[in-house]
C-alpha cells in the first residue's frame, strides 16, 4: 500500500463565482441562478470519498496558503495584485470569466498551497503519492491574467516549485475537458517540462490545444495535444494514454508527474460533451500510477481541476481517490445511464487523431 497524503482546506469550498449561468453573471438575458462552478459540491465529493472508507488510506493534510515566492513563480505582480483587489471589493471579475467572492483570493492561494506542499512532500519522501482536492481550479489562468474560473495556476506552480527543488524533468498531464491555455504557454519553451492536454476538440478556449501545437524553441516538441471528438468515451481515453502519454513519457523521461486530474469529461457533466465514466477516471489514475512507479520512482500529484456535474462529480472523486489507493473501482449507480453508448467504444474518427499523433508528433514519430 503506497503511503497517500490528501490535502484539502475548507477554505476551498467558500470560494463561489456568484450567481449566474455557466461562466457568464448576471445580466441581460441571465437570470438568477446556481453556477455549475459551485465549490461547496467538492464537499459533498470529500464526504463521499470518507463515507466509503476510502480517505481512511490517506493522510489528511491542511495546506498553508502559498506566499507570494510561489504565485510569483508563474504570475506577474500585477495579475497577483489583480486577483487580491477584486476578491477585497467582495465580488468582481479578476480576469476574463474568472469571477470572485470575498474568500476567493485567500482559496486561491490555499489551493497553490496545497499543490506545492503536495509535490515538496512526495519529492522529499513523506509520501509516495497524493491528491489535491482543491479549488479554485487553475489551468486556464496565464502568467498575467485569470481565465474562466482559474485564478492562479495551480499546477503550473507546482511544476516550477519542483524545478525550484532540484527536479529536472516534470510530466504535467491534463485530462480536464478543456485545454489547459495557462500551462501550455507557461511551459511552451521550456525543454524539461512535458505538458500533455488531452481534451474535448474546440471546445475553450476557442482554436486552443491544436496537435499542432507541439511547442517552440528549446521546448519543440515538449507539448502534446490530444483533442479528441466530442463524444468520446472510455475506449478512446484509454486508448490516448497508452498509445500516446505513456511511450511519449517513456521518450521523455520525467522525475516527477504532476496530474491536472479534471473530472468535467464525465458524461454527465454541463461543461463539456464527453462521457468518461468513474471507470474511465478510475482506469486512467491507475495507469498513471504505473507509469509513475515505471518511471519517477512512484511520485505522482493529482490536482482537482474542472468537475461541474452535482451528482457525478462525487462518484468520479472516489473513483480517482480509490485507484490512487490501489482500491478497486467503487460503485457507480450511474453508470448504467452511460457505459452501454456507443462512444464508449472507440470510433474511427477518433482513432485519427491518436493515429496522426503517432505518426507526426516529434516524440513519437
Amino acid at each position: 500500500m503506497p503511503n497517500l497524503a490528501w490535502y484539502s482546506h475548507e477554505v476551498c469550498f467558500w470560494h463561489d463565482p456568484g450567481q449566474g449561468s455557466g461562466y457568464l453573471p448576471v445580466g441581460p438575458g441571465i437570470e438568477p441562478l446556481r453556477q455549475f462552478a459551485v465549490d461547496p459540491d467538492l464537499r459533498r465529493a470529500e464526504g463521499l470519498v470518507r463515507m466509503a472508507g476510502v480517505l481512511d488510506h490517506y493522510t489528511q493534510v491542511t495546506p498553508a496558503p502559498a506566499g507570494d515566492d510561489d504565485l510569483l513563480l508563474v504570475h506577474t505582480r500585477e495579475h497577483v495584485d489583480r486577483v487580491e483587489a477584486a476578491s477585497a471589493l467582495g465580488a468582481g471579475d479578476a480576469g476574463v470569466y474568472a469571477h470572485v467572492n470575498h474568500h476567493s483570493a485567500h482559496a486561491a492561494r490555499v489551493a497553490v498551497g496545497a499543490c506545492v506542499q503536495a509535490t515538496e512532500a512526495v519529492l522529499d519522501g513523506r509520501h509516495d503519492r497524493a491528491y489535491c482536492l482543491v479549488r479554485p481550479p487553475g489551468h486556464h489562468a496565464e502568467p498575467d491574467r485569470a481565465m474562466a474560473l482559474c485564478l492562479y495556476n495551480n499546477v503550473a506552480i507546482a511544476a516550477r516549485a519542483a524545478q525550484r527543488h532540484g527536479v529536472r524533468r516534470v510530466l504535467v498531464l491534463d485530462w480536464d475537458v478543456h485545454h489547459g491555455n495557462g500551462i501550455q504557454r507557461t511551459f511552451y519553451t521550456d525543454p524539461d517540462v512535458l505538458y500533455v492536454s488531452i481534451h474535448q476538440e474546440g471546445l475553450f478556449p476557442p482554436a486552443s490545444g491544436l496537435v499542432t501545437e507541439t511547442g517552440e524553441g528549446a521546448g519543440a516538441g515538449r507539448t502534446l495535444n490530444v483533442p479528441l471528438p466530442a463524444g468520446s468515451g472510455h475506449e478512446a481515453y484509454l486508448a490516448a494514454l497508452t498509445r500516446l502519454v505513456e511511450p511519449a513519457a517513456r521518450a521523455f523521461g520525467p522525475e516527477l508527474i504532476l496530474v491536472a486530474a479534471g473530472l468535467d469529461a464525465g458524461g454527465h457533466d454541463p461543461m463539456g460533451r464527453m462521457m468518461c465514466t468513474s471507470r474511465t477516471f478510475h482506469a486512467m489514475t491507475a495507469r498513471m500510477c504505473a507509469l509513475a512507479d515505471e518511471l519517477t520512482g512512484g511520485r505522482i500529484v493529482l490536482a482537482h481541476e474542472g468537475g461541474y456535474s452535482a451528482w457525478y462529480q462525487p462518484t468520479l472523486v472516489l473513483a480517482v481517490a480509490s485507484a490512487l489507493a490501489g482500491l478497486p473501482e467503487p460503485p457507480d449507480p450511474f453508470l448504467h445511464s452511460l457505459e452501454h453508448l456507443p462512444g464508449q467504444r472507440l470510433r474511427p474518427h477518433q482513432n485519427r487523431v491518436l493515429a496522426h499523433l503517432e505518426t507526426h508528433h516529434p516524440l513519437l514519430a
